[in-house]
């Protein structure tokens, strides 16, 4: 009996020690197993931030592209290729900083100047408006808005630079958005002044709509458009 009790001891020791040797390999593989996890997880993060880096720079490109080809659209050959490439970048800086569509500022180029750089204002009356370029910017108002930039406007050969004329166009058009927390009546502003929008605001008088219309639709037109399409030979 006693042979027999020292055997069971002994099997259960054995036993014993198998169970601490096959949980403490669990336990082993377990905690193998969660760093391979947090490996995984750690690699699939990285992994996500870059496609959403790749997909803004695809965004970033599409958009460049659209805007250098939707210049050449608008201004029908009369910018010069450095001209076109210079709007191009800045018109892709501006829409990236104030996370603003590219295409529509250039709806309002479209709208203003049908894409004429030395486009001149005139009222109904044929005398000359004051409005230059092609975001049609007065020399009064590119002054004050240039102060912002460092840009040193002083007469209108200034203004009718192209690149100069659509970065100061852009800032007031931003301005007024930012100024009144609405596109429509931002883009009425830009075409009547914001003294005129400001008083029918305040005295419920309702704002004309006929140049936002024009706007969008010019907007709308251009979105239409597959500038990321080859031209066929």
């Amino acid at each position: 009996m006693k042979s027999n009790v020292r055997i069971s001891k002994f099997s259960f020791g054995i036993a014993l020690v198998f169970c601490f040797g096959v949980l403490g390999l669990f336990v082993s593989n377990w905690f193998t197993r969660q760093a391979e996890i947090r490996d995984l997880a750690e690699q699939e993060t990285v992994l996500r931030g870059e496609l959403e880096q790749l997909n803004t720079w695809g965004k970033w490109t599409i958009d460049y592209i659209k805007i250098h080809k939707a210049l050449a659209y608008l201004s029908k050959n009369r910018l010069t290729e450095e001209q076109s490439e210079m709007l191009t970048e800045q018109i892709w800086q501006i829409s990236r900083s104030y996370a603003m569509d590219p295409l529509l500022i250039l709806a309002v180029v479209a709208q203003e100047s049908h894409g004429n750089p030395n486009a001149r204002g005139r009222m109904q009356s044929g005398a000359f408006s004051g409005a230059l370029g092609l975001m049609q910017i007065k020399l009064e108002t590119a002054k004050k808005m240039g102060a912002h930039f460092g840009l040193s406007i002083e007469t209108e050969e200034d203004l009718l630079k192209p690149e100069i004329n659509v970065t100061v166009g852009t800032a007031y058009l931003i301005r007024l958005i930012s100024k009144y927390k609405d596109l429509k009546a931002a883009l009425i502003a830009y075409n009547l002044g914001h003294s005129a929008v400001d008083r029918m605001l305040e005295s419920g008088t309702p704002l004309p709509t006929k140049y936002y219309q024009h706007v969008i639709s010019k907007y709308r037109n251009l979105t239409s458009i597959n500038f990321l399409e080859t031209s066929r030979p």
